[in-house]
Formats: C-alpha cells, sequence, structure tokens
C-alpha cells in the first residue's frame, strides 16, 4: 500500500512540474511597464544636451534591439499608437496627457516604452505621432525646445 501512494505521490508531483514547464515557457507577456531607466536617461540627456552640446541620441541611450521609435505627442489614443505600431500598444500606463511619450518598437512589435519627465517641448514632430527609424532617432535641444537633429 505504501509503495501505491509513493508512486501515485511521484506521478502527481512530476505532472506538476510539467505543467509549470508549460505554463512558464508558453507565458507572454499581457503588459509592458513604462522602463524608468531609460525614461530617467532620455530625460536626463535631454536637459543636459545643451549645456555640453551635443545631440541626443537615442541610439546610445536605448542599446536594445529597436527599429524605430515613435514620438507620441500629449492626448493621444493608445487606439491611434497602435494603428502606427502596426499592433497592439500594451503599456501598462495609459498615454499620460502632460507628456510625450517615446515608444520603441522593433518592426511592428512593441519592444519598450520611456516617458519624457522633463520641462522641455517637442517641436518639429510630426503630430500626434512621429515615427522616427533608428538611423534618425537623434533629438537636438535649444532652450528646452527638442527638435529632430
Amino acid at each position: 500500500m505504501g509503495r501505491a501512494l509513493f508512486a501515485v505521490g511521484a506521478l502527481l508531483a512530476l505532472f506538476f512540474v510539467i505543467l509549470g514547464v508549460v505554463v512558464y515557457f508558453t507565458r507572454s507577456e499581457d503588459q509592458l511597464a513604462i522602463d524608468n531607466q531609460l525614461a530617467e536617461n532620455v530625460t536626463r540627456a535631454i536637459s543636459q544636451s545643451e549645456e555640453l552640446g551635443r545631440d541626443v541620441d537615442l541610439r546610445r541611450l536605448a542599446p536594445f534591439p529597436w527599429s524605430r521609435v515613435l514620438v507620441v505627442a500629449p492626448d493621444t489614443t493608445a487606439s491611434a499608437v497602435s494603428r502606427e505600431l502596426g499592433s497592439e500598444y500594451k503599456a501598462d500606463l495609459p498615454l499620460p496627457s502632460a507628456s510625450t511619450v517615446l515608444v520603441f518598437a522593433n518592426g511592428n512589435a512593441l519592444a519598450r516604452v520611456a516617458d519624457y519627465r522633463g520641462r522641455g517641448t517637442f517641436e518639429g514632430f510630426e503630430e500626434p505621432i512621429a515615427s522616427l527609424p533608428r538611423p534618425e532617432a537623434v533629438f537636438r535641444v535649444r532652450d528646452l525646445i527638442v527638435s529632430p537633429a
């Protein structure tokens, strides 16, 4: 009787392990969080850009794989971002109405999201969403006005 109970318990434990492995390897993220470190790095680079006399190069600040960045104006709807992105915009925070959001995409896939947290304003970008390919993802800052380089 003891061997039978041990065998059933071992088999049950094996099934739980298999189920855990299947769930772990087939899961997908439902929401993508705002990348706080990237947001802080972009905000700092923009605020220091003018005094350092150099442009803000997003290729240097965002070393992960991405092919384009969307510069999203305040009050833009998530559905508009989804249309421009080519897939569903799944950030865990709604698009803020007070700041510009940078949506990094790898093809049509959402890679990372960062919000600009500074006092500067974005001008010279297509509204409400500008799409910049990676080679052109450089900003020029003059008097806290951020524009394409």
